[in-house]
């Protein structure tokens, strides 16, 4: 390697430690297993791709609110121990909501194929964190 090469390369890598993430656009292609085309280039999965619970479908545990499939909102829930977070507050139920009988968990809707998502790449490009869908 020359001497020109070698400056090249310790510029690189001194641009990349300035920069350790770096964020990119994707598109779900699949769903089992969870596939997404990032920036129409090229495809990630399986262990590449962090997905937080609120975007995988499933029952999680969480403080539930009562209400009726159809109904235009929730019943008032009330909070705990005077926490501003935890105030009384209710929600506007999505058409198809589901419910779920033992009444300690609450539905989350995961990805979709063609969901656009937005990403967070690690410095190694290793790993890309699903921030949310756009």
């Amino acid at each position: 390697m020359g001497l020109l090469d070698t400056m090249k390369k310790v510029a690189e890598n001194t641009n990349a430690a300035g920069a350790p993430t770096a964020w990119f656009f994707g598109k779900v292609t699949k769903t089992s297993p969870l596939t997404i085309r990032v920036d129409n280039r090229f495809d990630i999965s399986g262990e590449a791709i962090v997905v937080p619970k609120e975007l995988q479908a499933g029952y999680y545990p969480t403080h539930y609110h009562t209400g009726m499939k159809g109904g235009p909102s929730t019943e008032e829930k009330g909070g705990g121990s005077g926490e501003a977070a935890f105030a009384s507050h209710s929600y506007v139920l999505k058409n198809n909501y589901q419910t779920n009988t033992d009444k300690t968990s609450e539905y989350y809707y995961g990805l979709a194929v063609g969901d656009k998502v937005i990403l967070l790449r690690n410095q190694g490009g290793q790993a890309f964190l699903v921030l949310g869908r756009v």
